[in-house]
């Protein structure tokens, strides 16, 4: 019985351990959002921190996906957060709509541009964030103003979760260790 309370307790200890522990992560669709609070991080330094955490910057598609962030990811957060798009081919700053693009390489078919956005109002607006003064819709923003930023989301496609070996493995061991016990206890 001693054996069996100890296997008992390392199962629920292997299976706690497996759940991800992130308070600010949402599902939507085939997605984990995560919003990550980080003062000052300019647009780049984002990009590379989203890559290295397993995903991208968030691109946002549709307007189901930009509601369900509105409504639920920047919900009771302040500032402005870098999203995953970027512009090129508007160093004169004259056709601010024109030359947009998702770090994924998505088609640029959906947009919720604040309404006097985008405007290229400052050098080098290229750089795409969600900003609570418009209700979080969308700002062309620049390295400049990094210290209005006050972190950036990521995106992570998610797949269905296999039950991983181990986990077989352990079931497998219990039906056995059961067996030999009424095996034995005849």
């Amino acid at each position: 019985m001693k054996y069996f309370n100890v296997l008992c307790v390392t199962c629920f200890v292997f299976l706690l351990s497996s759940v991800p522990a992130f308070a600010s992560t949402f599902t939507f669709g085939n997605s984990e959002y995560t919003i990550v609070q980080s003062m000052g991080i300019s647009w780049d330094e984002a990009k590379l921190a989203a890559e290295n955490a397993g995903g991208h910057l968030v691109t946002i598609t549709s307007s189901e996906e930009n509601n369900f962030l509105k409504n639920t990811v920047f919900q009771g957060n302040d500032k402005a957060y870098w999203l995953g798009a970027y512009q090129t081919g508007d160093e004169n700053r004259q056709n601010p709509t024109s030359n947009w693009h998702w770090v994924t390489g998505e088609d640029w078919n959906y947009t919720d541009w604040y309404s006097a956005e985008p405007n290229n109002s400052r050098i080098d607006e290229f750089h795409l964030s969600a900003d609570q003064r418009f209700n979080y819709q969308w700002n062309d923003e620049g390295s400049a103003v990094s210290s209005m930023i006050n972190g950036y989301v990521i995106e992570k496609p998610t797949a269905p979760t296999p039950i991983p070996g181990a986990i077989w493995l352990l079931g497998a061991s219990l039906i056995g260790l059961f067996g030999i016990k009424k095996k034995f206890a005849k």
